[in-house]
């Protein structure tokens, strides 16, 4: 199709809803997908880069030039190693396999990312996050995010029992959920944080909930999906019996969500809230690339077609930049 757009999907071999939605909806509106399922690369993908000599082609893929439009980042996975490789080289295999991917996508110069590989890590820290809400006026949980024992068992007593223990980080990538469940501060735990020395936690003022919100957010737009606060545990992931049901944001919430977004360099993410039983919202975190097909599925939430709309729109918008004299 002649001017037909190319939008590139970053994805793993593993996931099967998000990317073949996106692909879909892409489709829909005359474009072309291609996916990369990162985790293919380097031993089943074949992807190299071209510079510096005479008929260098750039980035390659199964030997032809690949040109994108746009480029949405959904995953990025570690490589599958060969199971004959001995372990003593497996970091240093997934260390060069991740450097040599990340550089050879730097070679689609000037392509619109949702959203750029380094946008999404850096957004991805959890006390810039919590930093930036606070700033831009979100209301967020005393925090505290430390190593130290003893801060623990003053919080806790500072906050009478009422505190949740997390990680900043999945422990492993997945399909099925890589980390520890959220969860209550016991007492006897008081007893067992020596542990923290070798593995720093967020802890954080328990949150009653009337609500426990998923806000799939899509270039400004805000698709949310809302649990029952008392069906769904301290963590919806792993303790729910509460359907989806939508849920409209106020227009002061969503107002300083863009803001939060913006400052973070962020065109999607997954946000989670909690609207207490007095009806205030408050913010927990944003996932960059976090989970919102049940969403899509449960609520009919056009997540897939937003994404959709904006790859091409940055495309087109990138393309008439390009245009200028």
């Amino acid at each position: 199709m002649k001017g037909e757009r190319c939008v590139l999907l970053l994805s793993h071999s593993a996931e099967p809803l998000c990317t073949d939605a996106v692909a879909g909806a892409l489709a829909r509106r005359g474009a072309r997908a291609v996916r990369l399922d990162t985790d293919d690369f380097p031993a089943a993908l074949a992807l190299r880069g071209e510079l510096g000599f005479p008929g260098a082609r750039g980035l390659v893929l199964d030997d032809r030039p690949l040109v994108a439009d746009s480029v949405w980042l959904w995953r990025v996975w570690p490589a599958r190693l060969d199971p004959r490789l001995p372990a003593e080289h497996h970091e240093a295999a997934q260390r060069e396999s991740f450097a040599a991917l990340r550089g050879l996508l730097d070679l689609l110069p000037g392509v619109p990312w949702i959203d750029a590989l380094d946008a999404g890590r850096a957004a991805d820290d959890k006390a810039r996050q919590l930093r930036l809400a606070c700033d831009l006026g979100l209301t967020i949980p005393p925090t505290l995010i430390t190593a130290e024992p003893a801060a623990v068992r003053e919080f806790f007593a500072a906050h009478a029992g009422q505190v949740v223990a997390k990680l900043q980080t999945p422990l492993r990538q997945t399909m099925r959920g890589g980390g520890l469940p959220t969860r209550l501060l016991r007492r006897d735990d008081l007893e067992a944080l020596a542990g923290l020395r070798h593995c720093p936690m967020i802890f954080q003022r328990y949150v009653p909930k009337a609500m426990e919100l998923r806000i799939a957010w899509v270039d400004g737009r805000a698709l949310c999906g809302a649990l029952d606060g008392a069906r769904c545990g301290v963590d919806w992931r792993y303790e729910c019996s509460a359907d989806w049901q939508s849920h409209a944001l106020p227009e002061p919430v969503h107002l300083r969500l863009a803001a939060l977004m913006a400052r973070l360099g962020l065109r999607q993410g997954a946000i989670d809230m909690i609207v207490t039983p007095a009806g205030d919202y408050v913010f927990l975190e944003v996932n960059p690339t976090g989970e919102w097909m049940m969403l899509e599925k449960e609520l009919g939430l056009p997540i897939s077609e937003a994404l959709a709309q904006a790859l091409l729109r940055l495309a087109n918008d990138s393309q008439r930049e390009a245009c200028k004299p």
